[in-house]
């Protein structure tokens, strides 16, 4: 029977034309079936599948300024390289994000190769670059300790306090830091009869459970509030972090953290993320806790990267030494130095 399906197929076929609404060839109808997979599984969290989108919404933009729909195989090194130029040009995007999105496309493009789509030869080789900048801000042992200093009558300033103070040596994301309780804290005792405290918590983001010993620091500041975790700001989570991030930037400038450092700064006319050089307590956000952490015992020989990636949650030394800004010249140098050190105590004995 000649039908209008029957019909628009051959002359389809005549014309080497794609049916756009089903063709998984073309790359946004495969990532749309993509993030439709992420979603049923459990261990995809709601900020993964975010960036996906995120992803999917770029794309589609892009593809309307280039009046064309892109096939998998389409999407060459030069393909790549002009969509992250569109990203940091067009959309105002900072180049380690741009990074980031081209990062996220390549892992779409692989998993389209493992399902059986051919993909552009240039892709396997192909470098997105680096998310690492040198603009890592942090706070040192050094600064912390002038954060535990500061006296204020200001009840917000001196629950940030606190709770910056945990965030530095507890090593997580504000979603997760602003989250524990007392309940998420238990005793283990080892085989000597010692006693230690741990929290264990579920990372919003990844889904990753990470369990962390209580540093010192962390015990001191829980006895304050008999045994609990300080109040937070707000009861909705968004705000909470909000506020947290407005209060600590002058928790540290209170606690004199001035020097000048280049870092991510966000600009209230141009409504952009910019890289400027300012004072260091200008630049403290939420996500200074967890860098702090990294970054302060990453430089102590009595932990090694994967006891702290553990507590980050970081799934490789490669990903947490870029976190921090460290490369692998900088763990090469490390090394150098531990080999110099035995050397020198083995001509000694």
């Amino acid at each position: 029977m000649f039908t209008k399906e029957w019909l628009d197929e051959k002359i389809n076929s005549f014309y080497n034309r794609i049916d756009e609404k089903g063709d998984d060839s073309i790359f946004l109808n495969y990532l749309s079936s993509f993030i439709d997979f992420k979603k049923s599984i459990a261990s995809y969290t709601y900020s993964t599948i975010g960036k996906y989108n995120n992803l999917k919404d770029r794309f589609s933009e892009y593809q309307k300024k280039k009046k064309k729909n892109f096939l998998i195989e389409d999407l060459s090194g030069k393909v790549l390289i002009n969509f992250k130029n569109y990203l940091i040009v067009d959309c105002g995007l900072m180049e380690t994000t741009a990074t980031r999105f081209i990062k996220n496309l390549k892992t779409v493009i692989f998993d389209s190769r493992n399902n059986g789509k051919q993909i552009h030869h240039q892709i396997t080789g192909f470098s997105t670059g680096t998310t690492n900048s040198e603009h890592k801000v942090f706070l040192s042992l050094e600064e912390i300790g002038k954060i535990k200093e500061i006296v204020t009558l200001n009840t917000d300033w001196n629950l940030a306090k606190d709770w910056l103070i945990l965030g530095c040596y507890l090593g997580q994301r504000a979603s997760d830091l602003l989250r524990m309780t007392k309940r998420m804290i238990y005793t283990k005792t080892d085989s000597d009869g010692d006693s230690f405290r741990f929290i264990e918590i579920k990372q919003q983001k990844t889904g990753e459970k990470v369990v962390i010993p209580l540093h010192d620091e962390v015990e001191e500041i829980l006895k304050k509030y008999n045994g609990n975790f300080p109040p937070v700001f707000a009861n909705n989570q968004d705000s909470n972090s909000a506020l947290f991030n407005r209060h600590i930037k002058k928790v540290c400038e209170l606690a004199g953290i001035h020097d000048m450092v280049k870092g991510k700064y966000f600009n209230e006319v141009t409504k952009k993320n910019e890289i400027v050089e300012t004072e260091k307590c200008k630049l403290v956000s939420s996500h200074v806790c967890r860098r702090s952490f990294a970054t302060n015992f990453y430089g102590n020989k009595m932990f090694t990267t994967p006891q702290l990636m553990a507590i980050t949650g970081h799934k490789s030394e490669s990903q947490f030494l870029n976190y921090i800004g460290r490369t692998a010249d900088d763990w090469a140098m490390q090394t150098a130095k531990t080999f110099k050190e035995l050397s020198t105590k083995h001509k000694i004995s």
